[in-house]
């Protein structure tokens, strides 16, 4: 895989070329740049199979400058020092990140995830980001969910409930739709986190929303908007009134 490294920081950039050089042999390094302009016109330049790219840069930020850019046929794996809010802004969105320090490991696999064709940045995607991005608190109503080969992007309030299958997740949706993702039901709960989706059970997160009622009988169970029977774990029972006298 042809490469550029696009980061206004030279250390950041001699620090990434080296973990690539030790870690990802497969990955030929075709050009360093620390400057956005530059680094703009090497992609037009080479066409790079793969591009890593800083988001906090002067002259032009890493959003602006594939803006600038427009439709490629590059992977992109963005590396940012961001908080942990962005990041969530990331998972959402289905886009690929490294955190600084970067991490051998989590290079190994965002560069086997490029590989496999599954880093490409759509217009969908970096609109949704910005926008989330310029929010105050986590309330985005649509995010993007990598199924297999594409992206599906949904709005929140379309998603019934959600269920673990090892370490994939099959959203269930208003449509009648399901989709799988290869995340765990921990992972989409993060993401999902302060937008009225509850983990019932270890094996389910539902809307809330959806709910349409709740059983006493056998231990407990909500029946949701789609007529699906979930049991209420005896541990989550007490939150779950909690959080309901909210919705």
């Amino acid at each position: 895989m042809r490469a550029i490294l696009i980061d206004d920081e030279s250390n950041a950039l001699d620090m990434l070329e080296w973990i690539l050089q030790k870690h990802c042999p497969q990955v030929q390094i075709i050009a360093k740049c620390d400057s956005p302009l530059v680094g703009l016109e090497e992609i037009r330049k080479h066409k790079p199979d793969l591009i890593f790219l800083d988001i906090e840069m002067p002259q032009l930020n890493g959003f602006d400058l594939l803006e600038r850019l427009g439709p490629h046929d590059s992977d992109v794996i963005f590396t940012t020092a961001y908080n942990q809010f962005a990041i969530r802004a990331f998972k959402i969105c289905a886009l690929d990140y490294l955190l600084k320090p970067i991490d051998p490991d989590d290079l190994k696999a965002a560069v086997q995830k490029a590989e496999n064709k599954k880093s490409k940045v759509s217009t969908d995607q970096l609109d949704m980001l910005l926008s989330y991005m310029k929010q105050e608190k986590p309330k985005s109503k649509r995010i993007a969910l990598t199924a297999s080969d594409h992206l599906v992007f949904v709005e929140t309030e379309k998603i019934v409930y959600c269920e673990s299958d090892s370490n994939y997740t099959i959203f269930f949706l208003t449509t009648g739709e399901k989709v799988m993702v290869s995340k765990t039901l921990k992972d989409v709960e993060e993401i999902l986190e302060g937008m009225d989706f509850f983990r019932i059970h270890a094996s389910y997160l539902i809307n809330m929303k959806h709910v349409s009622k709740f059983t006493r009988g056998d231990g407990g169970y909500v029946v949701m908007s789609n007529n699906q029977h979930i049991t209420v774990s005896r541990k989550k029972k007490d939150e779950f009134f909690e959080m309901f006298s909210k919705i």
